[in-house]
């Protein structure tokens, strides 16, 4: 009825089987949707042979054991492992897919999407409406390139929190709930002994060198030696750490902190600049590794 939809429809069962590195025939003869189907979101029967198990998530994120369940539940279905294509779907953006992968999913992620829906040359307009909507979540993630600091929404933290992963090689994102409202926080460096971690996080415009402390008894002691070190030690680097505005007390404690850390020119963030100065956090802590 609609040969345009059914290209794009075609398209995106044929990269389904190329993510998941399946082979299956030259043409799709049958395709058969179960929605919920023991709590999975969507399961699409390609020709009566292969099982495309999708967990659709937007802003939730993989929990309770969930892929793994899904995939135990199919196999019990009588369906062969290897005709089983898990696919983990996901139009909103997450910190890694480390659990994902190793529960045998393969990520399919909004640049995947846009690219078969970007080839969708129809009118169709609910697929337009939904592709413009996924563009516009692109966007607003990029946007942490061209806005001004005070403009930053939390897809601009996202975009900027994803440029330094790939930028630093490391480091994890998520929201961090507290009393005072919570923010998207970006962590990273996590050194020393296990009776003292420290490590560097972003609490969006504010860059804190923490340590985590399990035993309650030592908290005081350690944040107050910590909060010392690493202020005296920026001072070689040129670097000017400062006291919190007051220590907290629990397992997680801010030591020290940089308040604008990111560099702007013209308006836009200096991604080489702001770089420059989380470096020098992480050289704060190595030194201090060596001698501590």
């Amino acid at each position: 009825m609609d040969q345009e939809l059914h290209g794009c429809a075609t398209k995106l069962i044929t990269e389904f089987f190329k993510k998941t590195s399946k082979r299956t025939s030259s043409s799709i003869s049958s395709v058969k949707v179960l929605k919920q189907y023991k709590n999975i979101d969507v399961i699409c029967i390609i020709n009566e042979i292969y099982w495309i198990l999708i967990e659709d998530k937007t802003g939730t994120k993989n929990h309770s054991n969930q892929l793994d369940r899904y995939l135990i539940e199919v196999e019990k279905s009588g369906i062969k492992r290897e005709n089983i294509l898990p696919i983990y779907f996901k139009t909103e953006d997450q910190s890694n897919y480390n659990d994902v992968v190793s529960s045998g999913y393969e990520p399919f992620l909004r640049p995947d999407f846009l690219t078969i829906l970007n080839g969708y040359p129809g009118q169709n307009n609910i697929l337009i409406d939904y592709r413009n909507r996924l563009k516009d979540i692109t966007t607003k993630t990029e946007s942490y390139l061209s806005l001004p600091p005070e403009k930053w929404s939390r897809r601009s933290w996202v975009g900027f929190y994803q440029r330094l992963q790939i930028e630093l090689g490391t480091g994890n994102w998520d929201y961090v709930a507290n009393p005072s409202g919570g923010f998207l926080g970006f962590w990273w460096n996590s050194q020393g002994p296990s009776d003292c971690r420290q490590y560097i996080q972003i609490e969006e415009n504010t860059l804190c060198i923490k340590i985590k402390v399990i035993e309650k008894n030592r908290r005081r002691e350690l944040r107050s030696k910590w909060s010392k070190l690493t202020i005296n030690k920026a001072k070689d680097f040129g670097f000017k750490l400062t006291r919190p505005r007051r220590f907290g007390s629990g397992k997680f404690m801010t030591v020290s902190i940089y308040k604008d850390y990111r560099e702007f020119t013209d308006g836009s963030i200096n991604i080489s600049n702001t770089l420059s100065k989380l470096k020098n956090a992480e050289d704060i802590l190595h030194d201090l590794e060596s001698i501590v």
